[in-house]
């Protein structure tokens, strides 16, 4: 807003002179703040990003000082006037900020409910898959037609929530054939290999391979009606029913030895089969109709949230005092499960602990306890390994 100046006021100063102090009512704290604000769009951004990636309800007082674009010099009532802004315009097109009121733990503040802000993950069958493959070969080859770029636009936004991410989708077909790359160069049977599995999986067709079993350092031979192909942790897994034990399991596809042959004859997948529930889960997660043993473990605070957000089927999640929780589950009974359940713990750093069963808890601490031992102190001397210097010959 403009206003007129008296003396040597605007016009003046815009001529060289020096501003006069009378040349027009006091600026605002917005105003002067503004040489050090950062663009709207960034701050939106900025605020967004932080109360997605907050483990819990966050005040404003939080807030103001730790998110940029509401650290700069303003005052503290023009700071939360803007953030009362930000808030509206945000919500105005579809972000659900909520306020939580005090809770028994002292909480309260703002957050973003992930499962209201992202939307729900696609999962499509085996036909849809191979559809969707069809329409992405095309508009690779057929670069000369208008509707290449749009087709593979719209792909590039259905594989975008793809393995890649880390999440298991609902088909091997769906990431194998949208465009999934392997590295063959380390092993050149696992193309191939892919083809035959994922040809088999639509087909319904048993499968035969050697397959080696790495906790048992063994290679057998394996015939499996294979329900489905997936991708975790930066593997391609086999889930399907191993008839040599009658029971469903999973292969991860890397650890086939030689080729991968079909077999005679079909077979009918369970009609409520999902490759996820099997592919996504830890190693130590129980099978269905199997006994186990309970695990607790607690979490500390700054993971605790991404718990909350990511529970497993069978998990219970409970809130701790203090912004903490404790996670249980059903493991497997036996040596293998349980040193699974220590290392999922373990690759949480100190931000984890086994609380119960005590035997676990003694075991995990015990090998904490042998890991530092091992590894403090200086670094070991390695002189024995390194090569004598070349000898010098005479020059003839």
């Amino acid at each position: 807003m403009g206003t007129a100046s008296t003396g040597g006021g605007a016009g003046a100063a815009g001529r060289g002179s020096a501003p006069s102090s009378s040349a027009g009512p006091a600026l605002s704290d917005e105003t002067r703040a503004d040489a050090d604000r950062i663009a709207k769009p960034e701050r939106l951004l900025n605020l967004v990003a932080f109360l997605l990636s907050s483990p819990g309800a966050v005040p404003f007082s939080q807030i103001k000082g730790r998110v940029a674009g509401y650290d700069d010099s303003a005052s503290p009532e023009a700071l939360e006037k803007r953030f009362d802004r930000d808030k509206a315009e945000l919500r105005s097109i579809g972000v659900p900020i909520v306020y939580e009121p005090l809770d028994e733990h002292g909480h309260e503040g703002y957050r973003i409910p992930r499962e209201q802000y992202f939307l729900p993950e696609i999962k499509l069958s085996v036909e849809e898959a191979a559809a969707l493959a069809v329409v992405q070969r095309y508009a690779q080859e057929a670069t000369g037609d208008p509707l290449a770029r749009p087709l593979s636009s719209a792909v590039r936004k259905i594989v975008v929530d793809s393995p890649l991410t880390g999440a298991a989708a609902a088909s091997v077909t769906e990431q194998h054939m949208l465009g999934v790359r392997t590295d063959r160069s380390r092993n050149p049977d696992l193309g191939p290999n892919l083809e035959v599995l994922t040809d088999a999986v639509l087909r319904r067709r048993p499968v035969r391979f050697r397959y080696y079993a790495i906790g048992r350092d063994e290679e057998r031979q394996r015939e499996v009606e294979p329900y489905g192909l997936g991708w975790n942790d930066g593997h391609w897994y086999l889930v399907g029913r191993d008839r040599t034990r009658d029971d469903i399991r999973h292969f991860r596809v890397d650890r086939i030895r030689g080729r991968a042959r079909t077999a005679s004859g079909t077979f009918a997948a369970p009609a409520d089969f999902d490759v996820a529930k099997h592919v996504d889960r830890p190693a130590f997660s129980l099978r269905a109709g199997k006994g186990g043993e309970r695990v607790d473990v607690e979490l500390r605070p700054e993971i605790a949230f991404m718990f909350r957000d990511g529970l497993r089927e069978g998990w219970t999640f409970t809130d701790l005092p203090g912004g903490g929780a404790m996670l249980s589950f059903d493991a497997n009974a036996g040596e293998d499960a349980m040193a699974a359940v220590l290392r999922f713990v373990a690759r949480q750093c100190d931000r984890a602990r086994v609380v119960a069963p005590p035997e676990l808890r003694k075991r995990g601490g015990d090998h904490l306890r042998a890991m530092l031992a091992r590894y403090q102190g200086p670094p070991t001397e390695l002189s024995s390994l390194r090569k004598p210097p070349a000898k010098k010959g005479r020059r003839s």
